[in-house]
C-alpha cells in the first residue's frame, strides 16, 4: 500500500448535492423561540393573536391590534447536553453545558383604521418582523463500543481497484474521499478476486486493523432566522384575516472528531461541514370570534424552498503500529442542493375563563414526502393577577420526524467525510411567564424548559445508538412600546 503523510490540494467543485433525510430533519425542527408572553404560553396562541410572534403560526393574529408597536426580545439560553445510556465498556456519563445570549425577535407594527366602524374592514395592521426560529448551539462527546469508522470506509470502498488511489484519486469521481483516507491512513486493506467478473466482487476492501472503543466529538453553531412582512384585517370585529411573506435564512457549521482505538493502535477522523442558504415561504390564517369569550384560529404555512451552499473538509490522523499517517483532504469548492421543508397547518381554540384568565389548546401538523408527519400539541394558560399583571404558563410534545431509525448512508464518491447522524425522538416544553401590559407599554418576562431526546450514530455501520439527552434553560425578555 502507498504511504502518504501529507496531501494539500484545492480543489473547486461545481457540482450538485443532495441533503440526506436526517438533513432535512435536523433544518425542519421548529423550535418555540420568540417574545415572552409567546415562550411562556408554549406559542398556543394561533386563536388568541396579538403577540408578534404569534404572528409566526397565524398572521391573522395582527388583526387584534389597534394601536403601532414596536418589540425587542432578548434571551439567554443555557444547554446541558448528557449522554443517556451508555454502550462503552466504560461506566462514565458525559455531560456538557454552552450558554448564548441572543436577540431572537424585533418588529415593528403599523396600524391604521375607523375604530368608529362596526362592519368591514375596521383596521389594517402591517408588520415587519425578524425571528429566530430555531439555534443550534450544541457540544456533545459520546462514547461507544464499535462505533464502525474502519468498516464504514471499507463499506464505501468496494469495487474500487487499489491503483485507482493515485494522485489524481481526489479528482476521481468514482472514489469517495473517506475511501482515500481510509486507504492513505493505513486503515484498510485490499481483497482481490481475479476470477470474478462483477467489479464489486473482483475488489473487496477489509479492515487493517480491528478498534474496539470509539469516541464522538460533535461541536455545532449557527442559526435559522426569518424575515417576515405580514399583514392582517380587522373585518366587523368578529373575522381576522392575514398574510405573510417570509424570508428564511440558515447558516450552519458542524466540526466533528471521530476517534477509535485498541490498545496499540489509533485513527481520528476531524471533519468539517457548512450549510448556509436563503429561500421564500408564505402563511395564510384565519381568526374567528362567534361569541366575545372564544376564538377560533386556522393558519396554513406553505412549504420552504431553499436554496443552499455546501462547503465540506476532512482530515485522518492514525497511528498504525507504531508509525503515524497524517492525510488531509483537499479544501472542497462550494456545492449547491435545495430543500423542501414540510408543509405546516396550525388549529386552535382559545376561551375566555371569565375575569380569571383564558386557556388555549393549539394542534400542529407537519407533513413532508421524505419524513414522517409531525404532530405537536400546544396548551397555553393565562391568568390576571391585578389590573395590567397577567401570568402563564405553557406546555408542548412534539413527536419525531422518523418513526424508527433508518440508516444514513454516504454514497460511494461522496466528498463529505462527517458519517454521524442522529435523530430526535420527541421533544418537549413547559414554561411559565409574568408580564404587564398598559395603554403605552408592554414587559414581559419568561422561563422556558425544554428537554429532548436523541438517538446519536457515529457511522452508518453502528448498529446501536448512543443515547444523548439535551436539556435547555431559556430566560426571556420582552419590551414593547404602543403608541
Amino acid at each position: 500500500m502507498k504511504h502518504l503523510s501529507y496531501i494539500l490540494i484545492v480543489v473547486f467543485l461545481a457540482c450538485s448535492y443532495a441533503l440526506r433525510a436526517q438533513d432535512v430533519q435536523r433544518f425542519s425542527e421548529r423550535q418555540i423561540i420568540g417574545t415572552a408572553r409567546y415562550v411562556g404560553m408554549g406559542g398556543a396562541m394561533t386563536a388568541i393573536g396579538g403577540d408578534p410572534s404569534a404572528a409566526l403560526d397565524n398572521p391573522a393574529g395582527l388583526g387584534l391590534y389597534r394601536r403601532s408597536e414596536i418589540t425587542l426580545t432578548i434571551d439567554e439560553t443555557i444547554d446541558h447536553t448528557t449522554q443517556l445510556l451508555n454502550n462503552s465498556t466504560q461506566s462514565l456519563h458525559n455531560r456538557y453545558t454552552r450558554s448564548r445570549f441572543a436577540a431572537p425577535q424585533v418588529s415593528a407594527i403599523w396600524s391604521w383604521g375607523n375604530p368608529a366602524k362596526q362592519r368591514g374592514l375596521i383596521y389594517n395592521n402591517l408588520m415587519f418582523s425578524i425571528n429566530r426560529l430555531a439555534n443550534y448551539n450544541r457540544d456533545v462527546v459520546v462514547n461507544g463500543r464499535n462505533t464502525g469508522m474502519v468498516e464504514t470506509m471499507c463499506l464505501l470502498t468496494q469495487g474500487v481497484a487499489e491503483e485507482d488511489f493515485d494522485e489524481n484519486a481526489w479528482n476521481n469521481e468514482n472514489i469517495g474521499w473517506l475511501s482515500i483516507l481510509g486507504y492513505n491512513g493505513y486503515l484498510i486493506n485490499p481483497v482481490v478476486d481475479s476470477l470474478a467478473d462483477d467489479p464489486m466482487m473482483k475488489y473487496q476492501w477489509i479492515p487493517a486493523v480491528e478498534f474496539t472503543e470509539g469516541t464522538l466529538s460533535i461541536s455545532e453553531s449557527g442559526n435559522y432566522d426569518q424575515y417576515s412582512l405580514s399583514w392582517a384585517g380587522n373585518i366587523s370585529n368578529q373575522w381576522y384575516v392575514g398574510v405573510a411573506l417570509n424570508i428564511p435564512t440558515l447558516s450552519y457549521t458542524k466540526h466533528v472528531s471521530l476517534t477509535e482505538t485498541d490498545r496499540v493502535n489509533s485513527a481520528e477522523l476531524k471533519s468539517m461541514y457548512h450549510l448556509s442558504g436563503v429561500g421564500v415561504s408564505g402563511t395564510l390564517g384565519l381568526i374567528y370570534r362567534p361569541i366575545q369569550a372564544l376564538r377560533i384560529g386556522a393558519s396554513l404555512q406553505t412549504p420552504t424552498i431553499m436554496t443552499l451552499s455546501v462547503q465540506t473538509e476532512g482530515d485522518m490522523y492514525s497511528t498504525i503500529s507504531g508509525q503515524k499517517y497524517d492525510v488531509l483532504t483537499p479544501e472542497s469548492g462550494i456545492m449547491t442542493t435545495n430543500m423542501v421543508s414540510p408543509l405546516r397547518t396550525s388549529v386552535s381554540v382559545a376561551g375566555q375563563l371569565g375575569s380569571i384568565g383564558l386557556l388555549a389548546v393549539q394542534y400542529d401538523y407537519a407533513h413532508s414526502a421524505e419524513m414522517e408527519d409531525v404532530h405537536t400539541l400546544r396548551v397555553g394558560a393565562e391568568a390576571q393577577v391585578t389590573r395590567g399583571l397577567f401570568l402563564n404558563a405553557g406546555y408542548v410534545y412534539e413527536s419525531s420526524f422518523i418513526k424508527e431509525d433508518p440508516i444514513w448512508m454516504l454514497g460511494y464518491n461522496e466528498v463529505r467525510t462527517d458519517m454521524d447522524y442522529r435523530y430526535t425522538q420527541s421533544t418537549q416544553y413547559a414554561s411559565v411567564g409574568l408580564g404587564y401590559r398598559s395603554d403605552r407599554v408592554v414587559a414581559q418576562v419568561a422561563y422556558q424548559y425544554r428537554w429532548q431526546t436523541l438517538h446519536q450514530y457515529a457511522s452508518e455501520c453502528q448498529l446501536l445508538p448512543m443515547e444523548v439527552g439535551t436539556h435547555t434553560h431559556r430566560l426571556v425578555a420582552t419590551l414593547a412600546w404602543r403608541f
